[in-house]
């Protein structure tokens, strides 16, 4: 599959939704052409940038569609995607206008599954979050909060993870490797100086 990119330094798993702006030619003509053809455009993840302020695309993204769009202020094209599957990319090009076009490899999502009591803890945690930031809450109307699943993909969208951490997790089979993490970190007593 041929995705157009919009290189994000932003995290987002399958049925993770995020709003964007729009404004450089080149993503105008991406989101036109995402919105004839029906299957969307990828989202690359970009890493933190270097020492000499570059920063490079990992090989896993995500594929998302357009869910909404709106007129932001300044006439600017705001959108609201939603994610859809995660894929590798296995080929880059780059446009004549600089957009990049990626020969992807769909990945499979992560199966459903319901948390456990003791890692029930992460879904009141966060019901915290969403209740402290309307705005992430008014994207998903039907929350999944029993589905370790969907629970541990918006944690991995929230947290301010270091990018190849991130993506390490997002790169796993299934969301149990990123719950053992999420638990151990979000259940360890804080150290001095220790941020949560």
């Amino acid at each position: 599959m041929k995705l157009a990119l919009l290189p994000l330094t932003h995290h987002l798993m399958p049925g993770g939704k995020v709003p964007l702006r729009i404004f450089e030619p080149r993503y105008i003509r991406m989101v036109s052409e995402a919105s004839r053809s029906g299957t969307g455009f990828g989202i690359g993840m970009l890493d933190e940038l270097d020492h000499v302020g570059h920063n490079d695309l990992f090989t896993l993204g995500t594929r998302v569609n357009i869910i909404d769009f709106y007129t932001l202020e300044g006439g600017l094209l705001g959108i609201t995607v939603e994610a859809v599957d995660r894929f590798h990319i296995l080929q880059l090009e780059r446009e004549q206008d600089g957009l990049l076009r990626a020969e992807v490899e769909l990945l499979d999502n992560w199966q459903s599954c319901t948390l456990s009591p003791t890692e029930q803890v992460l879904s009141d945690k966060l019901q915290e979050v969403f209740a402290e930031y309307p705005e992430l809450a008014d994207l998903y109307p039907a929350p999944r909060w029993r589905d370790a699943a969907w629970v541990t993909q918006r944690w991995l969208e929230v947290l301010p993870l270091k990018s190849r951490q991130a993506q390490k997790l997002m790169a796993e089979d299934s969301c149990h490797r990123a719950l053992g993490f999420l638990m151990s970190m979000l259940t360890s007593p804080s150290q001095p100086g220790q941020q949560h």
